[in-house]
């Protein structure tokens, strides 16, 4: 691929994929479209893209299994951010796409501008996270140790299971230990910008981590009617 920054657009409606790529293509990105989730695994092979572009209804494979597959561990691709597109106005699939890791949502039929303005909210903040995480390359807390360049956390050396979102909840806890954080302080910071159903998308990703915290889950308090905070005596 050239220079530019490359998206991946994943929808089953050629019409929206061409007005997509030509809107996207004046704004300098260079653009990867697919008719399906199984097209893009494939295309994903050949290609690492910088943001991707999925619709949830895709036939065959969804768009929420595709976004679970790619957010998976060991997926080279779990750091990219996605944008889900729905036409479906109620809140259940924003809100399982957000607990999958998606990093944003649009509904059908959307405003190019908005679109284009989403995309490139999403790519600066990913990159100014990439610039954060080389600065400040570790964090621990006790037997806790975060690793920003890998996007790893540690208990005793043993690596967490933890999504990219679980992962940056949990850093942004540590690095604020003490502090009550809100939900919405949470959702504004690691999303970037306020969601519908917050409390649910928040709570989701706190049980997973808690799970994965094992024995030092108890540092992980619930502060009831505000938000979350680690506390752990260093």
């Amino acid at each position: 691929m050239s220079g530019k920054q490359t998206i991946l657009v994943i929808d089953d409606e050629p019409a929206l994929l061409k007005a997509v790529k030509e809107r996207l293509e004046l704004e300098n990105f260079s653009v990867l479209t697919c008719v399906s989730a199984e097209q893009a695994v494939v295309t994903l092979k050949k290609f690492t893209p910088d943001l991707m572009v999925v619709d949830l209804r895709l036939p065959g494979m969804s768009g929420l299994d595709f976004c679970r597959q790619v957010r998976s561990s060991e997926s080279p691709y779990r750091l990219v951010p996605i944008i889900f597109l729905t036409t479906d106005r109620s809140e259940i699939n924003k809100v399982l796409g957000l607990e999958l890791g998606g990093d944003d949502y649009m509904t059908k039929p959307f405003s190019p501008a908005e679109f284009v303005a989403r995309v490139k909210a999403l790519i600066r903040r990913s990159l100014s996270a990439e610039e954060r995480d080389g600065a400040e390359e570790t964090l621990s807390s006790g037997k806790l140790s975060i690793n920003y360049p890998r996007h790893e956390a540690k208990i005793d050396g043993k690596l967490l299971e933890l999504s990219p979102k679980e992962f940056e909840i949990l850093s942004l806890l540590i690095k604020k230990s003490g502090r009550v954080m809100t939900r919405q302080f949470l959702m504004e910071s690691i999303w970037g910008r306020p969601y519908s159903n917050t409390s649910r998308v928040i709570d989701t990703h706190i049980k997973n981590i808690r799970k994965s915290l094992g024995k030092m889950q108890k540092h992980l308090l619930t502060v009831e009617g505000l938000g979350y905070k680690w506390d752990h005596p260093e």
